[in-house]
């Protein structure tokens, strides 16, 4: 559980290197595996299943081996944008109408998390050399800031992540991406 959202982050904050910063999820195709590794040595492997009504599902697993344990699954539109979480347990997150982590510039969206309370964010993204940044605000000011440096195809090299209310800081790298 502890992994599940920083390895979300890291599949939220993917994006190609172009103005248009859209991961091209097709081409993740069912079988692929993203496998990232945070500074304590933690990995969780993102795993593709493909397309499902519309949405394209991934696997989360607390390893990189194949005996690996489910850790959760995580839903996004074709442009890479979360709109479902779902942890182990069952606990399901929503964002409305979407994470915003592909939307350049300032992007409203609400969290709704498993017991039902709502939370609003507003999510500034910004193109950097090699990636992108971003900064995020809730209805009590500024929430976290991050950025990740990516490949050809908008998945993630190397992400980090800073908590503005607690300092906590993360940050995860790739170990391997597979294609199928």
């Amino acid at each position: 559980m502890r992994l599940f959202f920083p390895a979300l982050l890291a599949a939220l904050s993917a994006a190609p290197l172009h103005a248009d910063i859209a991961m091209e999820t097709a081409r993740l195709a069912p079988g692929t595996l993203l496998v990232m590794q945070d500074e304590q040595g933690h990995v969780v492997s993102h795993l593709a299943r493909g397309e499902v009504e519309g949405l394209y599902r991934f696997d989360l697993y607390d390893g990189a081996t194949g005996d690996a344990p489910y850790a959760g699954r995580y839903y996004t539109d074709a442009r890479g944008e979360v709109l479902l979480s779902v942890t182990a347990q069952g606990n399901v997150t929503r964002f409305e109408p979407y994470s915003c982590a592909r939307t350049l510039g300032e992007c409203a969206y609400d969290i709704i998390h498993a017991d039902g309370m709502r939370e609003t964010r507003l999510r500034e993204t910004r193109e950097t050399d090699g990636g992108l940044t971003w900064t995020e605000w809730g209805h009590e000011g500024p929430v976290a800031t991050g950025g990740t440096t990516l490949d050809d195809i908008g998945a993630p090299r190397e992400s980090w992540r800073r908590d503005l209310r607690s300092g906590d800081r993360s940050r995860v790298l790739r170990i391997s991406l597979a294609l199928k």
